[in-house]
């Protein structure tokens, strides 16, 4: 049995759309919408590039596909219009099955988990009515204990603090996230005001929310990106809101930092309360919430807490997989447990060679990649790495990565400001070699995803000063050369050059343009780019 499971929608506030392909319960396929079109989060669009891939990797037509399962159950005609829609793309529309936008969410994180039994909390923005949910899994059945409302919503919340701060909501809450580790809570009492919580549940002030205040003037609840979403009462509160571009202060600081701190109490507070109820410390987390890996690490730091999964793809291109999922789970198949994210698409060394040549770029073709890359990387070069199969998720995990040596705290501003192009304060992330992480990072499990920071070791802390952020903690990836054997074998090259088992690793683009799919975008960001070398399967190209 063949499924494909989608994200995303036909309105402009769905976004991340993705598509999925499971064959009897087995992952074939998967990737991110955004790769396909170039355009960050793919708003608005249901995922045709990425189906069209899903199936190319299978080697077969929608003809040969049983079912199409998507969220959005709640919405009236939607499985007509998607009928509809894959007859006109794809000639022909497979049985459609729409589920609950966050059970979806909550099977993509569970059954990726491999946890025969877990407490599953999806915290999001909105989705089929509601914001997120709070369940006991067990097996195939998800015994919802509370769902969140669509106002009460954690997503939401965090939206209005980032557009609060001058940041784009639902885009930049990471810059948020990061900025918060430069200030301190000094006004936790005042967030305290705006989001309470309550057990197993919490309460975000409803005067905050513009759009319920002002129904009048908005023809539905989603408001565009470009508008405001909370009310003055924020302001009342807080002070002044920081205008887009204006500097950051230190009371800007501050307040994200309080922001993040209530977030965490809340979110903690969730779990916390819900592992009384359900009796399991296994705790899996969902929802584009879930990307935020200092409230992951608070997370994981509970005591009622035994083990904590996050998958690669919390957010809502992660619904895709829950879907699909839940779909092949209903007719008797084994879920087998993500153990990575590489599910995209690869590019034979013809294909790269190909593009090469229609740019008439100047490379060399090695016997040995990894070597020569080490070389690089030790002479303190920063590295564009595009190899094997793209991650699915928003993290590069070491298949389209700009690699770079940790020895140096300079490293950390130069690749902000001559590859990236964005904020100074943003932070980068280690991949490191998974036994031997416990050298480096304390209160560590595997965390192959690069979704839940860690505290860095204190005596080591000067040997990795540019992933080492200023609160001193790491998101870490950890690293199995049973799952990535190229990227493994560098890693170990690496640490028998520098004695140093782990490398800088930040996804392969430029700010605000989607992490490189094909072999021209990496090209592309190369050439755009203070890149020094770019390694594109066996060819490398160096600008020295």
């Amino acid at each position: 049995m063949y499924v494909i499971g989608i994200s995303s929608g036909i309105k402009h506030g769905h976004h991340d759309g993705a598509a999925v392909l499971l064959r009897d319960g087995e992952l074939i396929a998967a990737a991110e919408e955004e790769r396909f079109t170039l355009a960050k989060h793919a708003r608005g669009e249901l995922p045709r590039g990425a189906i069209g891939f899903c199936l190319k990797q299978a080697g077969i037509t929608m003809r040969d596909v049983d079912w199409i399962c998507s969220p959005l159950k709640t919405y009236t005609n939607y499985a007509q219009r998607l009928t509809e829609y894959f007859k006109y793309q794809f000639g022909h529309s497979p049985k459609i099955e729409l589920y609950d936008h966050h059970l979806c969410h909550a099977a993509s994180s569970f059954y990726g988990s491999g946890f025969s039994e877990a407490t599953v909390a999806c915290f999001d923005f909105s989705g089929d009515s509601s914001s997120g949910l709070v369940a006991h899994a067990r097996g195939n059945d998800f015994r919802v204990l509370t769902r969140f409302g669509r106002h009460n919503s954690l997503g939401l919340y965090y939206g209005m603090l980032t557009q609060y701060l001058g940041y784009q909501m639902t885009n930049d809450e990471y810059k948020v996230m990061g900025l918060s580790s430069y200030g301190s809570p000094e006004y936790l009492d005042k967030f305290a005001k705006l989001l309470r919580p309550n057990g197993i549940n919490y309460e975000l002030d409803p005067e905050l929310d513009k759009r319920r205040r002002d129904a009048d003037i908005f023809t539905s609840d989603f408001s565009t990106r470009q508008e405001r979403i909370f009310t003055e009462k924020m302001e009342e509160i807080l002070g002044p809101r920081r205008l887009r571009g204006a500097p950051l202060d230190r009371r800007m600081t501050n307040v994200a930092a309080s922001g993040q701190k209530q977030l965490e109490i809340v979110a903690t507070e969730v779990i916390r309360s819900a592992i009384a109820e359900t009796g399991c410390g296994n705790v899996c987390i969902a929802g584009g919430v879930g990307l935020n890996c200092k409230m992951n690490m608070e997370i994981a730091a509970e005591p009622s807490v035994k083990r904590l999964y996050v998958p690669p793809v919390p957010h809502d291109a992660g619904v895709a997989l829950g879907a699909a999922m839940m779909k092949c789970a209903e007719a008797g198949h084994a879920i087998s447990p993500l153990s990575h994210a590489y599910w995209g698409p690869e590019y034979s060394n013809d294909v790269i060679r190909e593009t090469l040549g229609k740019i008439g770029a100047r490379f060399e073709l090695l016997e040995d990649p990894v070597s020569s890359c080490v070389t690089d990387l030790a002479e303190q070069k920063t590295v564009g790495w595009f190899q094997g199969r793209m991650e699915y998720g928003p993290r590069a995990l070491g298949n389209r990565s700009i690699l770079a040596d940790p020895r140096h705290a300079s490293m950390k501003d130069r690749i902000n400001l001559t590859i990236k192009y964005r904020e100074e304060f943003r932070p980068f992330c280690p991949s490191v070699l998974y036994e031997r992480q416990a050298e480096y990072f304390e209160e560590t499990f595997d965390a192959p995803f690069m979704v839940v920071t860690f505290p860095v070791n204190e005596k080591v802390a000067d040997k990795i000063p540019a992933v080492v952020h200023v609160d001193k903690t790491a998101r870490i990836q950890s690293v199995h050369v049973d799952t990535n054997p190229l990227y493994g074998r560098l890693l170990g090259e690496f640490a028998k050059s520098t004695s140093l088992p782990m490398l800088i690793n930040t996804s392969l683009n430029i700010n605000e343009q989607p992490t490189v799919n094909a072999p021209l975008e990496a090209l592309h960001t190369y050439f755009c780019s203070g890149l020094d070398v770019l390694y594109l399967g066996p060819y490398r190209l160096s600008k020295s």
